[in-house]
C-alpha cells in the first residue's frame, strides 16, 4: 500500500458510497485451507479480541488486516468489511482512484509471488485483462464486419498497444470496442 490510499478510499466513499460499495467477499476455498502456525503476538490472540480490533479500525484497516495472512483473513470473514465494488463501479463507468488502487493490491501473481506482467488492469471495467495478442483476436469478431471496417478500424493498433510490455494503455481492447460502439454505433 502507499500513503495516498486512505485519501483515495475516503474520496470514493464520499462520492460513491454506499451505492457502489459492497461487502468484501472471501472465497470459501481460501477459508477452508489450513494456515501455518504464526509466532506473531497478534495472531495468537483469540478470535474475540481480533474481532474487537477489527471493529475499531476503518475499512482500509480492516482490508489491510484481512490481506495480511490467512489467519486474519479467516477472522475478518466473521465481520462485514465494506470496500469499493468493481461491478458496481463498472455499471456507472466511474473514474475512481480507489478502485484502481484496490486493483493494484490484488493483482495476479505467479508461483513465486511476483506480479504477473502478462495481465494488466483496465481502468474502465476494473478487471485484470490478459495482455496476450491471441486472446484479443476473437473480441473484434463479435461485431458485424461493417463495424470492424468502420468504427472499429483501429482495433489492431489498440491490441498492439495493450500487448506491449511497458504499455501505458489504460483501457482494454474490449472496453475500447464497447466505447466506440456506444459513441459511434449510430453511424455504422
Amino acid at each position: 500500500m502507499y500513503a495516498q490510499w486512505p485519501f483515495h478510499l475516503e474520496d470514493c466513499q464520499s462520492k460513491h458510497s454506499p451505492a457502489q460499495w459492497d461487502a468484501f467477499k472471501i472465497p470459501i476455498k481460501l477459508l477452508k485451507q489450513s494456515h501455518p502456525i504464526q509466532s506473531s503476538g497478534l495472531l495468537v490472540l483469540p478470535n474475540e479480541l481480533l474481532l474487537e480490533i477489527l471493529v475499531h479500525v476503518d475499512s482500509v484497516g480492516q482490508l489491510f488486516l484481512a490481506l495480511t495472512c490467512k489467519r486474519l483473513l479467516v477472522v475478518s470473514s466473521m465481520t462485514i468489511t465494506m470496500i469499493p465494488s468493481a461491478p458496481k463501479h463498472r455499471a456507472y463507468h466511474l473514474d475512481c482512484s480507489a478502485m484502481l488502487a484496490l486493483l493494484r493490491v490484488v493483482q495476479p501473481r505467479d508461483a513465486r509471488g511476483r506480479s504477473k506482467k502478462s495481465w494488466a488492469p483496465c481502468c474502465v471495467c476494473y478487471r485484470y485483462r490478459p495482455k496476450r495478442k491471441g486472446y484479443w483476436k476473437g473480441v473484434q469478431k463479435r461485431y458485424p464486419k461493417e463495424m470492424a471496417c468502420g468504427i472499429l478500424a483501429g482495433y489492431d493498433s489498440i491490441v498492439q498497444s495493450w500487448s506491449e510490455k511497458r504499455s501505458s494503455s489504460y483501457q482494454c481492447p474490449s472496453c475500447w470496442c464497447e466505447e466506440r460502439v456506444i459513441k459511434y454505433g449510430h453511424l455504422a
